[in-house]
C-alpha cells in the first residue's frame, strides 16, 4: 500500500500534531523564526472546521510568502502538500490508539493496571486558572524538572483548547497528569505527559487507560500518544527512506544520552499502537542546516549541552572516586 495513501479530503482532515480545529472564521497561526533561515516555523495553529487541505495550503502560501515549515504532519496531509509545491521528511512515528481497539488488553498493560490502580483514580479536571497554576507547579515536581525543556513541540501552556486528566491518590495529591487537544472530528492528541518524581510505578499506564475509557465513552475515535522520533520501523522499505532521514537517525542515536527517544518508544509500544509516520513539511527542501536550525529552535541543542556536561561531570566524579581507592 502507498505510504501516502490519500483518501478524499473532507473538512475534517487530520491536522499536524498540536494543531486544533476552531469555530473561528480565520485560522490562527503561531510561528517563530528559524535560525539561519528565512522560513517561519508554524508551531501551533487553530484551523477552521471548514478548511480543507487545499484551502489550508493556499492560505499558508499567502500568509508566509517567504516560506514556512511545520512538523508532526500525518501521511495523508503530507502527501497532499508534497503533490503541491512542498517537500517532506519523515522524522518519526506517532503512537495511535484506536478507541475501538484492544490496546488495554496486552499482557504488559494488564499487569501494569493491576499493580497501579490501587494507588488512586483517574479524573478530568477543568482547565481553569486555579488548575493551570496547579499544573504548572506539578511540572516542577517531575523527574525532569530543572533540566532544559523542549520548546514549541507541544502545547505546554494548556488553554481552553486542551483537556486535562490526572491520576490522584485518596488525598487528592496528583501523581500524574496528561493534557490532550482536539485534532480532528474524532481524533485526540496527547500534549503533556507528566509524572511526579515520587509516584509509584505503573501510574502512567493507568492514566492512559483511564483517558482511553473516558474518550471511548464520549464517542471519540482515536487517541494519539504523540511522536516517538528518530525511529527506523520500516528498514526494508527503501522507498520510504532518503539519505537525510537515515543521517538524522544515525546522528540522533549518538545523542541518546540527551533525549531518551528509545525509552519513549518502549513506553508507548506497550499499548500495541498503530505507528503512524509523521513528517516535517516545508516550502523548501529539507537540509542538514534546516534540521540543525529546527533543533536549536526547539531547545534540543540546549538539552544536549546540559546532558553532555552532566555526563562529563559524572565521569569526573567517578574517576576521582576510582583514583582515591
Amino acid at each position: 500500500m502507498d505510504m501516502f495513501f490519500r483518501p478524499p479530503y473532507d473538512h475534517q482532515a487530520i491536522l499536524p500534531l498540536s494543531w486544533t480545529r476552531s469555530s473561528e472564521i480565520r485560522p490562527v497561526y503561531r510561528d517563530i523564526p528559524l535560525p539561519f533561515s528565512k522560513l517561519r516555523w508554524i508551531t501551533q495553529a487553530e484551523i477552521p472546521h471548514d478548511f480543507s487541505a487545499a484551502i489550508l495550503h493556499e492560505d499558508l502560501a499567502l500568509t508566509y510568502p517567504d516560506g514556512y515549515l511545520f512538523r508532526g504532519c500525518p501521511p495523508e496531509l503530507a502527501g497532499f502538500f508534497s503533490q503541491a509545491d512542498c517537500r517532506t521528511l519523515r522524522t518519526g512515528y506517532e503512537a495511535v490508539l484506536s478507541l475501538d481497539g484492544s490496546h488495554l488488553e496486552t499482557r504488559r498493560v494488564r499487569n501494569a493496571l493491576s499493580r497501579g490502580q490501587r494507588h488512586g483514580k483517574v479524573a478530568e479536571v477543568v482547565m481553569n486558572d486555579q488548575n493551570r497554576v496547579r499544573l504548572a507547579s506539578f511540572r516542577n515536581e517531575t523527574r525532569h524538572a530543572g533540566k532544559p525543556q523542549l520548546r514549541h513541540v507541544f502545547r505546554d501552556k494548556p488553554d481552553h483548547t486542551c483537556r486535562c486528566f490526572v491520576f490522584s491518590d485518596d488525598s487528592d495529591n496528583w501523581l500524574a497528569a496528561m493534557t490532550i487537544s482536539v485534532r480532528g472530528r474524532k481524533e485526540m492528541h496527547t500534549e503533556l505527559m507528566l509524572k511526579h518524581r515520587h509516584a509509584p510505578g505503573d501510574i502512567m499506564e493507568c492514566l492512559v487507560a483511564g483517558i482511553f475509557r473516558i474518550l471511548k465513552s464520549e464517542g471519540a475515535g482515536e487517541l494519539s500518544l504523540g511522536e516517538a522520533p528518530f525511529l527506523n520501523l520500516e528498514p526494508n522499505r527503501p522507498d520510504c527512506r532518503d539519505e537525510l532521514e537515515l543521517f538524522m537517525i544515525r546522528l540522533m542515536t549518538q545523542f541518546r544520552h540527551a533525549y531518551d527517544h528509545e525509552g519513549l518508544f518502549r513506553f508507548k509500544n506497550k499499548f500495541a499502537p498503530l505507528w503512524r509516520p509523521v513528517m516535517v513539511c516545508s516550502s523548501e527542501a529539507p537540509s542538514p542546516l534546516m534540521l540543525a536550525s529546527l533543533a536549536m529552535a526547539m531547545g534540543y541543542t540546549d538539552l544536549l549541552v546540559h546532558e553532555s556536561i552532566d555526563m562529563l561531570r559524572q565521569l569526573i566524579v567517578t574517576d576521582r572516586e576510582y583514583r582515591s581507592e
